[in-house]
């Protein structure tokens, strides 16, 4: 190969990493918190429907520029709801953005979450966030986000 066939390929390679934050070394996985939770009408096959309010944080120093999310919220270890959205706007250096996707509840683990929580008398209830978000111009398709804590119910009575 001859050095002028060396160097374009080096620069063709240069130029692909260059654009690409999620590879860089200091680059930080976004934040996904859940803010607020509000019930949808229900549709067809009257499956219980939920428009989640999720606040993504962007502890980066480029845009992060989405593509799409996928998650899934566990109750108790039980899945309760699953939702995804395509139609996300950008979140800037250093900012934080809310998001609202609609979620389908899952009949069979929001029935087995409401039995747990009756018969043990609990007052809170561990939860699972996890989360694929979509990356743009980027060479990792996705990156996942896993959160987890305690839902503490005697705070809303």
């Amino acid at each position: 190969m001859t050095n002028y066939y060396r160097f374009i390929l080096i620069l063709l390679i240069a130029v692909l990493f260059s654009g690409c934050a999620a590879l860089s070394p200091s680059f930080q996985k976004p934040e996904v918190e859940v803010v607020a939770v509000e019930p949808l009408p229900a549709r067809d096959g009257n499956n219980l429907r939920f428009r989640i309010h999720l606040r993504v944080f962007n502890p980066n120093n480029s845009e992060l520029t989405l593509s799409g999310l996928f998650y899934t919220l566990r109750l108790g270890g039980h899945k309760v709801l699953t939702g995804t959205s395509n139609n996300l706007m950008p979140i800037a250096p250093y900012g934080q953005d809310d998001i609202a996707v609609d979620a389908t509840a899952s009949i069979v683990g929001s029935i087995f979450a409401a039995v747990n929580l009756i018969n043990l008398n609990q007052h809170s209830i561990p939860y699972e966030l996890e989360a694929k978000i979509g990356l743009r111009r980027s060479l990792l398709p996705s990156i996942k986000v896993n959160r987890s804590g305690v839902i503490h119910l005697n705070q809303y009575r």
